[in-house]
């Protein structure tokens, strides 16, 4: 029987009948020459609930001597070793993102108007220093904490190793334009100062006056969209550039990354005014290096694997079953190859991810793949049967028969068949279970949707047709 390429990437284009293709809460792992298919799809982990840390949004988080810090609402949380938390200061003021980084024994966070600095023995307090701005992300070199000054093209230091002292001498100006500061990154002992049009590459040269100095012939003209869009993974920093390309930053080379059908979904954010509230945040799971893409107004989560250069969407949904359109996590942090853990935008649960868990703390993860139009030139293809390969006989207690869904549409994507069609999945050792829907019509072309809702595992490893060129009378 023909294969029918199921979709692999995100690839949905401004014009559905051309190509719909969509994976949601699934990936692509490739797989070698021999294998029964080289691209399956894998469904996504679970997530568990560890703790919960006030009620939210949890804004940002950091491994200060190895214990994890949270901001959640207006609170500074500690997560304890019995996953219990302990407010530890407060008064952050909003509920954007916050910067957040450490110089040892203190930690700094920053908020857009003011900053504070934590330790263990001093608690929280508030940076009162008449010379410190500002400032919207912190980072930490050489011994200071670096910081932009909001709507400026300055950036400034903190004393060394002080986050609580500054002089009004120690700042620096990005002059190669006049646009302001977006964000601040590190890589590979490089500062990039990233603005709205052009990016800056300084260095720690030693200077007794400012220990800072411009890197020669340190100009990318190429600027940055969103502040929290910036993310170090796999030695390189990743960014929203201004022309609203996402891009990884190979040295002083920005290389595009993301695809159209991608930069189409950033262009709907960039219409509705929010490109800039763009975030970004990265994690590694089994070699997999995975960057997320949260777009607060069109409600999407995309996602980039490095390692297939491939991307997919995750969506969560809320107690009743109704999609939030994004996945519910808007940041997290990772401490060590399988321990990451992730922040809640909607409320101040703290989670981790799960493959031995199906749903979100009992909520439905639904799987959804798109596949591939089916054609044959103009002519009419009469399907007598479609029948989907996967990993059967999954059933658990939660599902003792899991169902697993399909619908088609014969117009390239834009209106689907009425009726779900149901198949098992298979009970538990029903491993040789066939899915096969029969006589399913004549048409044009054929675009295949399946959906997975169940809370079982999910392996899709490849779908064939038996299909003849229709008779005309």
């Amino acid at each position: 029987m023909p294969q029918v390429f199921l979709a692999t990437d995100f690839e949905q284009s401004r014009s559905l009948p051309l190509n719909s293709q969509r994976i949601v809460n699934f990936f692509t792992e490739k797989q070698p020459p021999a294998s029964k298919s080289q691209t399956p799809l894998f469904g996504v982990p679970g997530l568990d609930v560890v703790a919960t840390a006030g009620n939210g949004p949890v804004r940002g988080a950091w491994l200060l001597n190895e214990t994890i810090y949270f901001v959640s609402g207006p609170d500074l949380y500690r997560l304890n070793s019995d996953n219990t938390v302990t407010v530890v200061g407060g008064g952050i003021n909003g509920t954007n993102r916050v910067g957040m980084a450490d110089n040892g024994t203190q930690l700094c966070i920053v908020n857009g108007a003011r900053g504070w600095i934590y330790t263990e023995g001093g608690g929280l307090v508030g940076i009162s220093s008449a010379n410190f701005h500002p400032a919207d992300v912190v980072i930490f070199n050489d011994g200071y904490f670096i910081f932009n000054w909001s709507g400026t093209k300055e950036w400034f230091l903190s004393a060394l190793y002080d986050g609580l002292t500054y002089s009004g001498t120690d700042f620096a100006s990005a002059e190669s334009t006049s646009r302001p500061i977006v964000s601040i990154a590190q890589n590979l002992q490089l500062i990039y100062i990233f603005k709205k049009d052009v990016t800056e590459l300084w260095y720690d040269a030693g200077n007794a006056d400012f220990p800072y100095a411009r890197y020669q012939g340190g100009i990318i003209p190429r600027g940055c969209a969103s502040t929290f869009s910036v993310v170090l993974q796999d030695t390189a920093l990743f960014f929203l550039g201004d022309d609203n390309i996402y891009y990884r930053m190979q040295g002083n080379r920005p290389i595009r990354v993301s695809t159209h059908a991608v930069e189409t979904v950033l262009a709907e954010e960039a219409k509705a005014g929010t490109s800039g509230r763009i975030n970004a945040f990265t994690w590694t799971w089994e070699g997999h290096k995975l960057i997320a893409l949260v777009l607060p107004s069109v409600l999407r989560t995309l996602i980039y694997d490095i390692s297939t250069g491939l991307w997919f969407e995750r969506e969560s949904a809320d107690a009743n079953g109704v999609s939030l359109g994004r996945w519910r996590i808007g940041t997290c942090i990772q401490i060590g190859p399988t321990q990451t853990y992730f922040c809640d935008d909607y409320d101040g649960r703290i989670w981790k991810e799960n493959w031995n868990t199906f749903t979100e703390d009992g909520n439905i993860l639904r799987g959804l793949i798109y596949s591939a139009p089916i054609f044959d030139d103009l002519e009419d293809i009469e399907l007598d049967r479609f029948e989907l390969d996967i990993e059967s006989g999954v059933g658990n207690a939660d599902a003792p028969d899991p169902q697993i869904m399909l619908r088609w549409s014969k117009d390239g994507g834009r209106t689907w068949s009425t009726v779900q069609e149901f198949r098992s999945m298979g009970k538990v050792g029903e491993y040789l279970k066939r899915l096969r829907w029969l006589v399913l019509g004549q048409a044009r072309t054929w675009v295949f949707e399946l959906t997975v809702a169940d809370p079982v595992r999910r392996v899709i490893i490849a779908a064939h047709i038996d299909a003849d060129q229709a008779v005309s009378t």
